[in-house]
């Protein structure tokens, strides 16, 4: 699964997650912190990059990226992610999206810890 970044808005991005989502198939995006200079602001961003990169290398399906802003950005109550249907909390997130329409969520260290990623993802 190849990443793709997107500017698509929460409400979109939710729309088009839970359209391609199948019951052996659930669609992913990750919410990394804003870019500085070609790296994220976000040090465990930084440390889930290659982790996350490695994961959906192969494949056929995207993934999407989205960038939550920029340090006083992202920690504004009014962020958009930080809103309903994806109430993203901290800094990476990666973001299941099931066939019923379930968000779920694996945050922060657990990005990089690989055994998580693998149980959450599920290949």
């Amino acid at each position: 699964m190849p990443l793709k970044v997107s500017s698509e808005s929460p409400s979109e991005l939710a729309a088009s997650l839970k359209t391609s989502a199948t019951a052996s198939k659930p669609s992913f995006v990750v919410v990394y912190a804003s870019l500085v200079n070609g790296k994220s602001w976000c040090g465990d961003c930084r440390d889930a990059e290659s982790f996350v990169n490695s994961k959906f290398a192969s494949g056929e399906d995207v993934v999407k990226v989205v960038y939550a802003g920029q340090r006083d950005e992202w920690r504004k109550q009014d962020n958009p992610w930080r809103a309903a249907p994806f109430k993203i909390t901290n800094l990476p997130t990666l973001v299941k999206v099931t066939a019923e329409g379930n968000f779920e969520k694996l945050v922060e260290a657990d990005v990089y810890n690989q055994r998580k990623l693998d149980a959450f993802v599920g290949f």
